[in-house]
């Protein structure tokens, strides 16, 4: 009975650090990766936590002024040259294995092999059933919004390496997002926006704003 008790508390002390939720990420709770240029997390922000790999943070959630649910997922070695393409495709098929990261209203799911940085990013895709509207898309910053159901991304058309979001809360059919894709070196950034309640309306241009403006 006795070990019983004892393996219980250092499950509960371990699971206070971590919550390992797959093979390949393990949660830790108020932690944020840093982005160079970037003063992260700002004020009016409460960070939730960030999911990490054995050698990096890859994937962080937070919240602003306890209306906005942003989370932040790390591309590393991305080519100067990497080619963004965007689609409007009602259906993109999503096979195989991934993390699954909810976020109230919708959930992410994530391929394992995203975060392999040993292959270079040359090429991005994105689906989605609405069309992108975009604020800025130049080499360093792709800044959009959307309204979607379902969205999908897609590395180096490799059918193992998908990002893809789908809307999970009930009778909710569509769902806004304001989307950006931040490269600094060999890195990249995918800022995904969405409000914490579905009554929320987002402020035009917030996401950009937030990250770059104050």
């Amino acid at each position: 009975m006795k070990i019983i008790c004892l393996i219980f508390i250092v499950a509960l002390f371990l699971g206070c650090q971590k919550i390992i939720i797959s093979d390949n990420l393990t949660f830790v709770s108020e932690r944020f990766f840093k982005i160079k240029n970037l003063k992260l997390p700002k004020e009016n922000t409460v960070s939730i936590g960030s999911y990490v790999t054995d050698k990096d943070s890859v994937v962080s959630q937070f919240e602003i002024q306890s209306k906005y649910s942003p989370i932040v997922i790390k591309l590393a070695n991305i080519s100067p040259n990497f080619v963004f393409n965007n689609y409007e495709k009602s259906d993109y098929p999503t096979p195989g294995y991934f993390s699954t990261i909810n976020e109230g209203l919708y959930e992410i799911n994530v391929s394992p092999p995203i975060f392999d940085s040993k292959s270079r990013i040359d090429k991005i895709d994105f689906f989605s059933d609405k069309k992108l509207n975009y604020q800025i898309n130049n080499d360093s910053i792709k800044s959009f919004s959307v309204n979607f159901n379902k969205f999908a991304i897609q590395i180096n058309d490799d059918v193992n390496k998908i990002i893809y979001g789908k809307i999970e809360y009930y009778g909710l059919k569509n769902l806004d997002a304001q989307m950006l894709l931040y490269k600094i070196q060999n890195d990249s950034f995918l800022f995904i926006l969405t409000p914490i309640k579905k009554n929320i309306v987002l402020e035009e241009h917030f996401l950009y704003n937030y990250l770059f403006n104050k």
